[in-house]
């Protein structure tokens, strides 16, 4: 039997199923025909995204929700075929057709909604750079990067109340010392957001022509991206415009232009991936037991399906720290976090009780214990550029 009589069977098959399939055709670019073949499968995905969850497009972050389901191909695919492939010197082109389970699509985008709740970006100038003779142009970076957010209707810091809260974390710093949070990282919390993105490595370059007589200049820059509430960094990407520039703005526009979609999908390929494994948090203790208490703590952890990870512990005096994922709501997590630890004797002594939920970062200590004081700030200048 043919590949192509075979598709012709499960697509007819399929017809019995409209309500939770579609056939796409889709096509993939990448530097290898693996790649394609992958960008393709996104792109089956994605056209399956749009005609599943359309009635969807109010749910804040829509965008990122749509792009992170994009990025998990082998949930959603049924069956494919390669209808054309074209090998290009420099990149490989590829044409599928395939059956995509729009079902399970908005299942998981419902399920998405509810773990990832509404969020904020801070784009910032990475600390370090303050020594950089080449500081300045990111602040134009920082600008062009916040623009190409409010196209996705993301929520962001902006750069007026960004400087107003440096000034209030110089002095939370000493304070807070206890707390083991980077300047970054209370810059995020004091501004609400789950997300960092520090710019960094601001470069000119000469593009290179005939006889070795610069055509122009090209503007680079290196953006990294946190997850706030983790501390875990999700990757960097490098923006460069490649092509000559009239002047440094029109040089880092046209780096974000050709760039943004790829850092874009650092974050929401990471989304993507809480499917299938839970969403990561950050649990915090104060003042909470010893690590022989903490191991009977993750022993029973390990013992509840809806808790994944490496449940790694890190402890230092009365601090403890531990990184796990799960697969409900931060308010479910902190109920089944206390109902744990009344089942062990050393916390159960100690009253334990939340302190503060951040996000997915969620701070646990005995009720008589105070954590030095974080005001969270919201206002109208972390906006979402639909509102």
């Amino acid at each position: 039997m043919s590949k192509y009589l075979l598709f012709f069977l499960v697509c007819l098959c399929s017809n019995l199923h409209s309500q939770t399939q579609i056939e796409t055709e889709a096509k993939g670019t990448g530097i290898s025909r693996t790649d394609a073949l992958q960008d393709a499968l996104r792109n089956a995905v994605s056209q399956g995204a749009g005609v599943s969850i359309a009635s969807e497009t109010k749910v804040e972050n829509f965008m990122i929700l749509s792009d992170a389901i994009a990025s998990n191909t082998k949930g959603y695919i049924k069956s494919y075929i390669i209808i054309k492939e074209i090998p290009f010197p420099d990149r490989f082109e590829v044409i599928v057709k395939a059956i995509v389970t729009t079902e399970s699509i908005k299942a998981d985008f419902q399920l998405l909604a509810k773990q990832l709740g509404g969020i904020r970006f801070l784009v910032m100038i990475d600390p370090k750079e303050s020594e950089n003779n080449l500081y300045e142009p990111l602040y134009l970076a920082v600008d062009k990067i916040n623009q190409a957010l409010a196209k996705k209707n993301c929520r962001y810091i902006e750069p007026s109340r960004f400087n107003s809260l440096k000034k209030e974390t110089v002095g939370l710093m000493e304070s807070m010392s206890s707390d083991k949070m980077n300047y970054a990282q209370q810059l995020g919390l004091l501004a609400d957001a789950q997300f960092i993105i520090l710019l960094s490595d601001y470069k000119v370059s000469q593009i290179p022509g005939a006889f070795d007589i610069s055509r122009g200049q090209s503007h680079s820059f290196t953006a990294k991206i946190f997850d706030n509430c983790t501390g875990e960094g999700l990757g960097s990407i490098t923006l460069a415009s490649n092509t000559a520039s009239k002047n440094v703005q029109d040089g880092l526009q046209k780096a974000v232009d050709n760039n943004f979609e790829s850092l874009f999908s650092v974050l929401t390929s990471y989304v993507g991936t809480w499917l299938n494994n839970g969403t990561p948090f950050e649990l915090r203790f104060y003042q909470s037991g010893t690590y022989r208490d903490f191991r009977d703590f993750r022993k029973k952890l390990k013992e509840d399906n809806s808790f994944g990870g490496e449940l790694e512990i890190v402890s230092v005096l009365n601090y403890t720290k531990l990184n796990c994922t799960f697969k409900k709501r931060a308010d479910e997590l902190a109920d089944k976090i206390l109902d744990i630890a009344d089942e062990i004797a050393s916390f159960k002594d100690l009253k334990l009780d939340v302190k503060h939920i951040y996000g997915r970062q969620i701070s646990l200590a005995p009720q008589k214990f105070v954590l030095p004081s974080i005001p969270v700030l919201k206002d109208s200048t972390a906006i979402s550029p639909n509102k």
